[in-house]
């Protein structure tokens, strides 16, 4: 071909895609939003109407004695500005001791007294001397109770010495036919209910000092005189329908006790850890601990009650020479924790002799060769 045709072609192809690109035209139209911002949920609570929480109950728990009760009521408002919550509460105890000293305890802890007239107080409480020994832990001989009522809905009334008037709305957490001990749920997260924006929940709590024997359990008598107990009320709202206090590894400590008082036997090196997932298709657990017999075959149990203490194996071991002992894995409980069929609001690990234990529960009881929960767990089992 001509290289004058060739150059020709090239300038009219040129041409043409000038021509073609400078004659294409559209419609169009823009808009814009502006200043976006995103806001974080808001969940806030009002005890009382305080907001933070200042109130004490010492006055209202007082002066008490066995055979009686003691009532505490409060009021949570879930703000107007918050989200729907989960409401949970739970108790610690910071403290137990002998407070002040009578005669008549410190003679049933057999010690001598001095014939001081009155009370012995003070950091060396002196006037008691001897073999005394003291007995102070009244949190395992405190039984617990929980009730809670929408005071937009019911009357929510309550008798002259704060008891609940059964009859006007209030709902059970925990019932006093349970025979709960505070011990037993001392740093256990308890689920109260739900509460909407602007929505209120009254709660009643009972401490009542025990007065009869519940085997293994004595009574409480004089060595009781004059003990003290402290402790933090906890309340926690979560965004609702999210695990809150559940859904996490948590850690369980298990100790050997005076099977007498109940009370921790500390410092022999006797005692046990669980770490467990609080929810999930299957208990994940891990034990290790030293167990108060060497060279003998143990039962991680959980134990409900009542005696004989139906419920489930989880795993055994054999504790070597020294007495050290673990265990871990998984376990398909088939059950939340506690079950159906048990009567408290949370559940009992023990550390049992395998021979005292059979299949699904307690055939024989030697308490001082034990290992016993400081409080109770709660486990959501997911595949039910």
């Amino acid at each position: 071909m001509n290289k004058k045709i060739i150059v020709s072609l090239s300038v009219i192809a040129a041409v043409a895609a000038i021509a073609i690109s400078g004659t294409v035209a559209y419609f169009s139209d823009t808009e814009t939003s502006t200043g976006n911002t995103l806001t974080a949920g808001v969940i806030d609570i009002v005890v009382d109407g305080q907001n933070p929480w200042e109130a004490n109950f010492s006055a209202e728990l007082s002066d008490i004695k066995p055979c009686y009760t003691r009532y505490i009521e409060f009021t949570v408002r879930n703000l107007i500005y918050s989200n729907p919550i989960d409401l949970w509460k739970h108790i610690h105890i910071t403290d137990q001791n002998d407070g002040y000293i009578t005669e008549p305890e410190c003679t049933e802890g057999g010690g001598t007294w001095d014939g001081t007239i009155g009370t012995c107080t003070g950091p060396d409480q002196t006037c008691c001397t001897g073999s005394y020994v003291p007995r102070n832990n009244l949190a395992a001989y405190i039984i617990y109770d929980m009730w809670v009522c929408n005071p937009v809905l019911y009357a929510c009334s309550t008798e002259d010495n704060g008891e609940p008037d059964y009859d006007t709305g209030w709902d059970p957490i925990i019932e006093e036919s349970q025979y709960v001990r505070l011990d037993n749920i001392s740093s256990a997260w308890i689920y109260l209910g739900k509460l909407e924006p602007d929505a209120k929940m009254k709660v009643v709590q009972s401490y009542h000092l025990r007065s009869w024997p519940y085997a293994p359990e004595p009574e409480v008598t004089n060595w009781a005189q004059g003990d003290e107990m402290t402790f933090d009320i906890d309340l926690m709202a979560t965004q609702e329908n999210t695990p809150g206090p559940k859904g996490y590894f948590a850690t369980l400590k298990m100790e050997n006790k005076d099977p007498v008082s109940w009370e921790i036997i500390s410092g022999d090196g006797i005692q046990g850890q669980l770490m467990y997932k609080t929810s999930g298709d299957e208990f994940d657990y891990s034990f290790s601990g030293v167990a108060p017999q060497g060279g003998v075959s143990y039962d991680l149990i959980y134990a409900s009650d009542p005696w004989p203490q139906t419920g489930i194996l989880i795993d055994s071991a054999v504790s070597d020479a020294s007495g050290s002992i673990s265990m871990s894995g998984v376990k398909d409980l088939g059950t939340d924790l506690p079950a159906l069929y048990d009567i408290n609001p949370g559940a009992k690990i023990w550390l049992v002799l395998s021979s005292d234990y059979t299949t699904d529960h307690m055939t024989g009881w030697n308490p001082s060769e034990y290992l016993f929960e400081e409080q109770y767990i709660s486990y959501d089992d997911t595949n039910i």
